[in-house]
């Protein structure tokens, strides 16, 4: 047997981890950018001149209700088995734009 060759088990696996892996760095990109956002001076001047938005903290509501939907999309995705990648090429294609829409 080839040393170099992975089993089957791990080559139908590696779909699943590549994409899986872009999931998280799609989250980790989002959640970097709405910190920014948290912070940037369009949302510092609105809550200066908002007092009902900053007091009902409705600019971390919505980081908060964002980060918990991709969270949600990155659970389903990382739930499914490594066989779901690979049985179906149309099924792997839709995965990977529903997780292109998150961006």
């Amino acid at each position: 047997a080839n040393q170099t060759c992975g089993t089957l088990e791990e080559m139908l696996g590696s779909r699943m981890r590549l994409h899986v892996a872009m999931l998280e760095n799609y989250e980790l990109e989002i959640q970097g950018e709405l910190e920014g956002e948290l912070e940037s001076e369009e949302v510092k001047s609105r809550l200066a001149n908002d007092s009902r938005a900053k007091s009902e903290e409705h600019h971390t509501k919505m980081v908060r209700l964002i980060s918990e939907e991709v969270a949600v999309v990155v659970r389903k995705h990382k739930a499914r088995g490594a066989e779901w990648y690979n049985e179906d090429d149309g099924q792997y294609e839709n995965s990977t734009k529903e997780a292109m829409q998150l961006k």
